[in-house]
């Protein structure tokens, strides 16, 4: 298991039949124009199109089919240099989903997308 901000990287077993994604952003940050991106030239994004949700209510965005070593990075979208944020994580080979964390809001009794 692997986190960046709000972003949960989770292995599985396997994947779910889906059509591969060229796009690298896998979630974009809430409005100060970065995101977080997945390099490397050996992994096969999926792209979840219908709000998948996992037992706990994690937002399923993409499913990674990683064939050699990658890097999540958190870019700026624009440029694509680091925000000096988060730290590169790598991810070793294997097939995982990528989920945007909710959270509970107490105070106004609401679950919402976890801002990074």
């Amino acid at each position: 298991m692997y986190r960046q901000g709000d972003v949960l990287i989770e292995r599985i077993a396997e994947l779910p039949e889906a059509p591969l994604t060229t796009e690298r952003l896998l979630v974009r940050g809430e409005g100060r124009n970065h995101g977080h991106f997945m390099s490397g030239e050996s992994v096969e994004i999926t792209k979840v199109d219908d709000g998948a949700l996992t037992e706990g209510g994690g937002i399923i965005t993409h499913y990674l089919n990683v064939l050699n070593p990658c890097t999540l990075e958190h870019l700026l979208i624009d440029s694509s240099e680091w925000t000096g944020e988060h730290t590169a994580i790598e991810i070793p080979p294997g097939t995982y989903r990528v989920v945007r964390q909710r959270e509970f809001d107490p105070y106004a009794k609401a679950i919402r997308a976890v801002k990074d």
